[in-house]
């Protein structure tokens, strides 16, 4: 049989749900018999992901502690989704049937390119990004082609989602100086990475090799992506059902 690795929408997770998942990680793969742990890398994935999760831990409690985080990450997820429809709206112009909406719509895309996956920064990078795009948008150069558009209203979305998030944030800075401060979407964005490093060499090697290592190591890997995806699948909202015809 083909050695798969289960499918699970990483991102869907919960910063709480993903750091169970860590952690029943690496408790299933505990009770694989040392005797096997013979891979250099393998172990080496294995420490690197403890200390990650033990990071993630304290991320973790300091959102339970902070009761600001809460309003932080939906300011940020607020921003976030104020760049995806910035780009959305670039993207929609660029199929125009006027050319001169496809040309501002190319100026635009190429000024908003060098601006790269300002959702997955770190707070301040994205923060201190998002402003100097916001000037440059808003510029001589650019402003023009915002308003043949008439998309000048994403940039003020822009800006007014990033400015709420700066007042947030400061605010977390100031209560927090003299204590340590994790950026949640780094520790995440950091311990998938690695995550997914991990359980993308495992089934390499369970297909390469096919030994008792990499085989129960997938199994388990596999045991618990299925938990959690069957979880999300759960707990989706289901479409809503048609009305019938009145007859």
């Amino acid at each position: 049989m083909e050695q798969t690795l289960e499918s699970l929408r990483l991102a869907s997770l919960s910063h709480m749900e993903a750091g169970q998942l860590m952690k029943r990680h690496l408790s299933d793969l505990a009770t694989i018999d040392p005797a096997l742990h013979s891979d250099a890398p393998f172990n080496s994935y294995i420490q690197t992901l403890t200390s990650q999760s033990a990071m993630y831990e304290k991320a973790l409690a300091q959102i339970r502690k902070n009761e600001e985080t809460e309003k932080i990450s939906q300011a940020d997820a607020d921003r976030d989704k104020a760049d995806y429809a910035f780009a959305t709206g670039l993207k929609l112009y660029s199929l125009s049937d006027v050319p001169a909406e496809v040309e501002a719509s190319k100026s635009l895309g190429i000024l908003y390119g060098s601006f790269k996956d300002l959702p997955n920064l770190n707070y301040e990078a994205q923060t201190i990004a998002t402003d100097k795009l916001v000037r440059e948008l808003t510029s001589p150069n650019y402003s023009p082609k915002l308003s043949l558009l008439q998309m000048d209203r994403y940039v003020t979305r822009l800006s007014t989602t990033n400015e709420a998030f700066k007042t947030l944030f400061s605010g977390r800075m100031v209560t927090t100086a003299m204590t340590e401060v994790y950026d949640m979407k780094t520790v995440r964005n950091e311990t998938m990475k690695i995550y997914s490093e991990f359980t993308a060499y495992v089934l390499s090697m369970a297909k390469a090799l096919n030994t008792p290592l990499f085989n129960t190591a997938l199994n388990l890997l596999n045991t618990a992506r299925k938990y959690y995806a069957d979880q999300l699948a759960r707990s989706a909202t289901p479409k809503e059902k048609k009305e019938k015809p009145v007859a």
